[in-house]
């Protein structure tokens, strides 16, 4: 009886495995968080079940066997299975969480060893941080948008919003003129940071600039995503492939336009493309010309723009407190030397300021929510940063308990502590 009942079980799976490859439209939770359509990706052969193990923290930094760099912060994974670079589809048969990851490692071979070594970004999607181990099926995909899937998978973690200040509405700020144009918006692949466009400048993820092959470089559009009616004005500065136009793409955004846009967690949206002419009013915003890449407009009509040199003026030192603007260090810098020739980690408390000397320890405290922490200075900043008032620039493990990741800037009161402190 008990053969029979593990035969039937054993079928039902197997039914349930093969009417997942052979749908078109692939489901996921919260651990992949958006819409995984024809035009993203497919299960492609046979699952594999097993244990997954994941990666020592310490381990940021170390060459994979394909000879590139560990990140933990990236969607990644070790496995002996599948070709290097082959995405797959990895499931927690425990909370049925799912995430996918690149494979760019290998994993041991002795006896016992897990089939698949995981980032610890991965492992926090997949919900098993605290065992360190899991049962997972791992299924390989077929990607057939890479530049599109790259984009909305690592954005899950790595986020570098541009900061922003609300300003009175100018009513006369520009006005639509030309054609429009109506189709599909993606955007950009978080790895194409600091390529080259088509007008020569360099591709900046926090940039509100956009590919598009509708429009003459440097002209400003106005795009307005027509599920949510939210807007974003950015520059064309870029081509895109053509094979992007036979698939009904209109434009592709720079990372930050698209969340501004609130399209992330779906990949695509459809949009409506508007050619406009920019005016601006001096005796209300001095700067709307000077900072174009930062320009834009939401639906709440308030404009917003980034302006460092606005915050330079709020630095204040009174009695070895210093109160001024705060940054966090961009996680690609993860393994590279700090000024006292220690690594720096994402990972670690630490923190760059010219106000203070090295090995100083410090109180941050976020002016915004009161929230502190105690940290010591490792590292010295650009002297630029310095002239836009930033006055200290934290690891991302520091910034986040400070909670403003999202807002990009926060501003700070820095004060120095005995070592030891610890309130």
């Amino acid at each position: 009886m008990k053969k029979i009942i593990c035969l039937i079980l054993f079928l039902n799976l197997c039914g349930l495995l093969q009417a997942q490859q052979n749908s078109l439209l692939v489901k996921t939770d919260s651990a992949v968080s958006f819409p995984l359509s024809i035009d993203s990706f497919k299960i492609k052969g046979k699952p594999i079940l097993g244990k997954a193990g994941m990666y020592s923290s310490k381990a940021d930094g170390t060459k994979t066997a394909s000879g590139q760099k560990l990140n933990n912060a990236d969607f990644t994974a070790a496995c002996n299975q599948f070709k290097f670079n082959t995405w797959v589809k990895v499931t927690n048969l425990g909370n049925k969480k799912s995430t996918l990851v690149r494979i760019t490692d290998r994993t041991s071979k002795k006896k016992g060893a897990a089939v698949i070594e995981l980032t610890r970004a991965a492992v926090g999607k997949l919900g098993f941080l605290k065992t360190g181990t899991a049962n997972i099926k791992i299924e390989e995909t077929l990607v057939t948008n890479s530049k599109l899937y790259d984009s909305v998978v690592e954005f899950e973690v790595i986020q570098e919003p541009i900061p922003q200040i609300k300003v009175k509405t100018v009513t006369d700020s520009f006005r639509i003129t030309g054609k429009s144009v109506t189709g599909i918006a993606s955007f950009y692949s978080t790895n194409l940071d600091g390529t080259k466009t088509s007008t020569g400048e360099r591709y900046r993820n926090a940039k509100l600039t956009a590919a598009s092959n509708n429009f003459k470089l440097n002209t400003w559009v106005l795009v307005t995503n027509l599920r949510n009616k939210k807007t974003v004005i950015v520059r064309i500065n870029d081509r895109m492939h053509p094979r992007m136009k036979k698939k009904g793409r209109v434009v592709d955004l720079s990372r930050t336009a698209a969340e501004q846009l609130d399209f992330i967690d779906n990949g695509l949206a459809k949009v409506k493309v508007e050619e406009i002419r920019l005016i601006s009013r001096t005796d209300t915003v001095p700067s709307l010309i000077i900072l174009p890449d930062t320009l834009a407009i939401r639906p709440d009509t308030s404009l917003q723009i980034s302006k460092d040199s606005v915050l330079a003026d709020s630095v204040k030192k009174e009695d070895g407190v210093i109160y001024g603007i705060a940054s966090f260090y961009s996680t690609k810098l993860d393994g590279t030397k700090t000024s006292t020739g220690e690594i720096y980690r994402n990972s670690k408390l630490s923190a760059a300021s010219n106000d203070f000397k090295l090995n100083t320890w410090v109180r941050v405290t976020n002016l915004k929510n009161n929230k502190s922490i105690i940290l010591r200075i490792n590292d010295h900043m650009h002297p630029k940063m310095q002239e836009k008032g930033r006055v200290v620039d934290l690891s991302r493990i520091a910034a986040k308990r400070l909670d403003f990741l999202k807002n990009g800037l926060t501003k700070v009161k820095v004060e120095t502590v005995p070592k030891g402190t610890r309130k």
